[in-house]
């Protein structure tokens, strides 16, 4: 799964000092090679990731100076 994610962890690699500076604790949406937005809630973050890219891979990710990994899967792509 992470290769189909492998833009936008690096895209939010780039931009990670950037983010902890701006929104540490905040969840950032990520499509490609942009930061779409700051969202205060992972659910919100992942409700607009929806709403602009439909049932696509995207990537939703706090910003955290320490991260702990997690990996899960949407139901949402069996549909």
């Amino acid at each position: 799964m992470a290769e189909l994610l492998e833009k936008e962890l690096e895209t939010y690699m780039q931009n990670r000092d950037h983010l902890l500076a701006t929104s540490e604790g905040k969840f950032v949406l990520v499509h490609g090679d942009k930061v779409i937005g700051r969202y205060d809630t992972e659910g919100d973050a992942i409700a607009e990731g929806y709403k602009q890219f439909g049932n696509v891979p995207f990537l939703v990710r706090q910003i955290l100076t320490i991260e702990t990994p997690q990996n899960f899967v949407s139901g949402l792509l069996a549909l």
